[in-house]
C-alpha cells in the first residue's frame, strides 16, 4: 500500500530550527556567565538563588499580558523585536561593568531584562510557528525544535565554562548578544505572512466553529496545557534535586554534574527518532503517557547510584522528551490560530508558577528525609498528573468522536432542503470538512 510523503519544510521552518538553537545556545551560556559573575562577587549560593528568581518573576507575571499581545500584532515582529532588546540588555551588561558597575547589580538587572523578553518570546514564537508550519509538519518540526533546544543547552553547558577560563565572563556577553542578533535576522529572513493566507485562515476558523458545533465541546486546552506543564516541573525540580543528589547523596565532586548533564543532552537528541518511532504505533496523547510513566521509572532508578544515573539517564532523556514533544504537538494543534499566543503564554506562566511551588515543597521534603525521597516524590507527581490527565483527554475524545458520529447520521437521515431555503455554500463546506476534520484521537 502506498503512502503520502509529508509535505517538504517550508521556508520558515528551515528558518525557524536554526533559530530555535541559536536563542538556546545564547540563553544558556547568558545563564552561565551570569551566574558565575554573581556567586564569585557573592560567594554565596543565596545570590545565585536571587538571580534565578528574577528570572522567573518577569515570565510568570507577563506572560499572559504578552500571549495576548501576540495575538493582536504580528508575531514574527514582536519576536525580532524581543530578539533585539535581549542583545541590548546582553551587551549592555558588559558595558555597564567597563564603566565601573557593581557586577552583582548588573547581573541581575541585565538577567531581568533578559527574563522579560523571553516573557514575549515564548508565546510570539509558538503563535509565530503555528502560524506559518503546515499541521501536517507540526509533529515532525516539534521534533527537529526539541533537537535544536537540547542541542543548544548542551553546547552552552559544554562551552560556557571553557570560555570563562580562556577568556573571562566578558567575552561571552558580547557573544550572546550575538546569538540574539542572528536570531533577529533568521526571524527577518522568514518573510512577511503570504497574502493568499487570510482567506485560508478564515475558511479553516470557519471549519473550527462547524467542528465545534457538530462536537458541542470546545478543545480541552486547558487539560493539554497541564500535560505539557508536567515538563516545567521536571525541569525546574530535577535541576534542584540533581545538584543535592550528587554532592550530597553520592558523596562526589561537582564535575560529575557537567557529565550528567552532558549524558542527558546526548539522551534527549534521539529523542525525535524514538519519537517517530512510538508516535507511528500509538496516538499523541499515548505517546506522552508512554513517555512520561518511562521517564518516572528511570528517575527512580536515578537514585540507586551514580552510576546507575549514568547508566539510565540518556534513556530517561529520551523518555521525557518523547513525552515533551508528545504534549507540545497535541497542545499547538489543538490551539485555535487566533489564540495560540494567549494559550502558550498562559501555559507558560502556570508551568513556571507550578514548577516553582513544586520546587518548594520538594526541597521541605527533601530538607527532612532525604535527597532520594525527592526523586521518589517528583516520579509519584509525574505519573499521577500524566495518567490523570491522559484519561480525562481519553474520555473527550470518545465523546467528541461520538457526537461526530451522530451529527453524521442525522445529515445522512435529513430530507433534502426545499429549493431556495439551501444553506450559503460556505457554511455547508465549512461543515463537511469539519465532519472531516473531527479527530476520533488526538
Amino acid at each position: 500500500m502506498s503512502t503520502i510523503a509529508p509535505p517538504r519544510p517550508n521556508r520558515a521552518e528551515r528558518l525557524l530550527i536554526p533559530a530555535t538553537f541559536i536563542t538556546n545556545l545564547g540563553n544558556g551560556i547568558q545563564l552561565t556567565a551570569a551566574s558565575y559573575l554573581v556567586f564569585t562577587e557573592a560567594n554565596t549560593m543565596l545570590a545565585v538563588s536571587w538571580l534565578m528568581i528574577a528570572v522567573t518573576i518577569p515570565q510568570v507575571a507577563l506572560s499572559l499580558f504578552f500571549g495576548k499581545l501576540a495575538d493582536r500584532f504580528d508575531r514574527r515582529t514582536l519576536a525580532m523585536v524581543s530578539d533585539l532588546a535581549s542583545a541590548a540588555a546582553a551587551i549592555g551588561l558588559p558595558l555597564w561593568l567597563a564603566l565601573g558597575g557593581n557586577p552583582s547589580t548588573v547581573s541581575y538587572v541585565a538577567s531581568f531584562i533578559l527574563s522579560i523578553s523571553a516573557a514575549l518570546f515564548f508565546p510570539a514564537s509558538n503563535a509565530l510557528i503555528k502560524e506559518r508550519i503546515p499541521e501536517s509538519r507540526l509533529a515532525q518540526f516539534n521534533g527537529n525544535a526539541e533537537i535544536a533546544i537540547q542541542a543548544g543547552t548542551l553546547a552552552s553547558a559544554a562551552l560556557g565554562g571553557w570560555v570563562i577560563v580562556w577568556v573571562g565572563t566578558t567575552s561571552l556577553f558580547y557573544f550572546n548578544a550575538i546569538t540574539f542578533l542572528v536570531s533577529a535576522a533568521l526571524l527577518f529572513f522568514i518573510g512577511r505572512r503570504p497574502a493568499g493566507q487570510a482567506v485560508t485562515e478564515a475558511a479553516a476558523k470557519a471549519a473550527s466553529a462547524a467542528a465545534a458545533k457538530l462536537s458541542g465541546s470546545r478543545p480541552p486546552l486547558a487539560r493539554l496545557a497541564v500535560l505539557y506543564i508536567i515538563g516545567n516541573i521536571v525541569i525546574i525540580v530535577g535541576n534542584s534535586i540533581m545538584l543535592v543528589l550528587v554532592i550530597e547523596g553520592f558523596k562526589s565532586n561537582a564535575g560529575y554534574l557537567g557529565i550528567v548533564d552532558a549524558l542527558f543532552g546526548i539522551g534527549a537528541l534521539f529523542a525525535a527518532w524514538a519519537f517517530k518511532k512510538i508516535s507511528s504505533k500509538a496516538t499523541v496523547l499515548k505517546t506522552a503517557l508512554i513517555g512520561y510513566l518511562a521517564f518516572a521509572v528511570l528517575l527512580s532508578m536515578e537514585s540507586i547510584h551514580l552510576y546507575a544515573m549514568m547508566a539510565v539517564i540518556p534513556f530517561a532523556a529520551i523518555a521525557f522528551c518523547v513525552a515533551r514533544i508528545s504534549a507540545r504537538t497535541a497542545l499547538m494543534s489543538a490551539a485555535p490560530e487566533e489564540k495560540t499566543g494567549f494559550v502558550f503564554g498562559a501555559t507558560n506562566a502556570f508551568g513556571l508558577a507550578a514548577g516553582t511551588t513544586a520546587v518548594v515543597l520538594i526541597s521541605l521534603l527533601v530538607d527532612s528525609t532525604n535527597v532520594k525521597n525527592g526523586f521518589y516524590a517528583l516520579s509519584a507527581l509525574v505519573v499521577v498528573i500524566a495518567t490523570i490527565t491522559v484519561i480525562s483527554l481519553s474520555k473527550h475524545d470518545r465523546e467528541v468522536a461520538a457526537a461526530a458520529a451522530a451529527a453524521e447520521s442525522e445529515s445522512i437521515a435529513e430530507p433534502a432542503a426545499p429549493a431556495g431555503t439551501s444553506e450559503p455554500a460556505a457554511t455547508v463546506e465549512a461543515e463537511a470538512e469539519a465532519r472531516e476534520s473531527v479527530p476520533a484521537k488526538v
